[in-house]
């Protein structure tokens, strides 16, 4: 299926319809196509239940766009889906929580392993501390259970 612009956004915009209508879910939703990512807005009645358990059913409904649309289309467009600005609000926590995080493992110089999260949230993590010196950060565990952990650096004199 070779997707235009304003094509795909049409395709998305039926497909979202449907995909609304068959989980009742009271949402609007409104898309931004720009440098092939597409951003899908929701609100509506149902929103907080979108952003509640951690957002998990927004995490899903990204999910969904990206499988149903990303192979489709040659030019590989990507899905960001966002509600009530949860993606904004989240990644500043996420920004405070690399922060505090890395205080506490520099002053203590023990790793601090974060709760799982999606791996768009552990590059913020990652992103935050990239620079950050006396700390490093990686990835570990699988699936749902993946998450960061926070690690003293070894300095060039411990070396």
């Amino acid at each position: 299926m070779n997707f235009d612009k304003e094509k795909l956004e049409s395709e998305v915009g039926h497909f979202l319809e449907k995909l609304l209508k068959a989980t009742g879910l009271d949402l609007e939703f409104r898309c931004e196509p720009e440098d092939h990512t597409m951003t899908v807005w929701l609100s509506g009645q149902d929103a907080p239940m979108v952003v509640s358990s951690n957002a998990r059913l927004l995490y899903a409904i990204n999910h969904i766009l990206n499988r149903a649309f990303y192979e489709k289309s040659p030019q590989r467009w990507s899905f960001i889906v966002d509600c009530n600005d949860y993606r904004a609000t989240r990644e500043a926590e996420l920004e405070i929580l690399a922060r505090e995080g890395a205080e506490t493992v520099k002053h203590s110089g023990n790793l601090l392993p974060l709760a799982p999260m999606p791996a768009s949230e552990r590059r913020v993590v990652h992103l935050a501390l990239a620079q950050e010196p006396g700390v490093s950060t990686e990835s570990e565990g699988t699936g749902a259970q993946r998450r960061v952990v926070i690690l003293p650096s070894i300095s060039r004199d411990d070396a």
